[in-house]
């Protein structure tokens, strides 16, 4: 995953959402879940798209290396995906609390910000997935 690529999928991601504002979160309530995936998957590739280009080699002890190597980098990149995903959902409650009327639309429920969390996890999961396979 390069950085590059990584920007392209965030701005779709963000595409989306931005029709999701005008139309979709409204008329199709089931839409805040392929984005949270969606926008799960770009912080993940984001998060790898950095890595690559920031980190050249990492080495490890040899008593630790095949262990550190299978879950270091995929801890990384799901903690950082958690991370957005948490700022995500505190934007959205802060929004909710100052502009309550605006646009028609509120969180519904602490059930529907743990599903956020979940398809965020879920979309980060599966940008591991695609990388180790294309790596």
């Amino acid at each position: 995953m390069t950085i590059n690529k990584a920007i392209l999928i965030t701005m779709a991601v963000l595409a989306l959402h931005a029709l999701g504002l005008l139309w979709a979160y409204s008329a199709l309530p089931w839409f805040d879940i392929p984005m949270h995936l969606g926008g799960g998957l770009a912080m993940a590739a984001l998060a790898i798209g950095l890595w690559n280009e920031g980190i050249e080699e990492v080495t490890f002890k040899k008593s630790l290396e095949r262990h550190l190597k299978w879950w270091l980098l995929p801890a990384i990149v799901l903690g950082f995906v958690a991370l957005i995903g948490v700022a995500w959902e505190l934007h959205e409650f802060v929004f909710d609390q100052f502009f309550p009327s605006q646009f028609g639309w509120r969180q519904p429920s602490i059930g529907d910000t743990m599903m956020d969390f979940v398809m965020d996890i879920v979309g980060g999961i599966l940008a591991i997935f695609f990388w180790k396979r294309s790596s």
